[in-house]
């Protein structure tokens, strides 16, 4: 199988440089003003999401995400959610990595076939890096202000632990 996806983004590749030689446009000169505007956008990206990952990684490292975890356990008690999922609970929305770091801590605790890895798989398919994902995008488009778009966000995250919480 890997055989043929490298073989179909070696074709796709192929074509593309085919397509842009038979046309007479300059391929060459296209792609870098594309890699140089995609790299003025990745530069003006990370300052944004280097504060964002120090936030994160202080949050860890402190021990307060552990901390707000025994916080929020009337919430998943509320939320029908296993105890265990109050970790992912607060992480899913600000870090991917950080959650799945958490969801293989749950797997390991409480075995791949329990309720609580149950439900953080579900957490973990269901919902988005909120704050990443609006680092990144409100960043880019040069937003200061937070839209309405962060809470609806934040709302259905709720729901989707509700959900889980209901269905797990």
């Amino acid at each position: 199988m890997d055989n043929v996806s490298g073989m179909a983004v070696l074709t796709a590749a192929g074509l593309i440089v085919l397509r842009g030689l038979t046309s007479g446009a300059d391929a060459y000169g296209a792609f870098l003003r594309g890699a140089e505007r995609g790299m003025k956008s990745a530069l003006s990206l990370l300052p944004a999401l280097c504060a964002m990952t120090l936030m994160i990684s202080l949050l860890t490292a402190s021990g307060l995400t552990k901390l707000l975890a025994g916080v929020t356990a009337p919430l998943t008690k509320l939320l029908r959610l296993p105890p265990e999922t109050a970790p992912m609970l607060l992480l899913r929305p600000l870090s991917g990595s950080g959650s799945l770091s958490v969801m293989r801590e749950i797997f390991a605790a409480c075995g791949a076939d329990s309720r609580a890895a149950r439900a953080a798989a579900v957490m973990m398919g269901s919902s988005e890096t909120i704050v990443y994902t609006m680092t990144v995008y409100l960043s880019a488009a040069g937003v200061r202000r937070l839209p309405d778009v962060v809470w609806v966000s934040l709302v259905s995250y709720a729901a989707s632990l509700l959900v889980c919480g209901l269905m797990i």
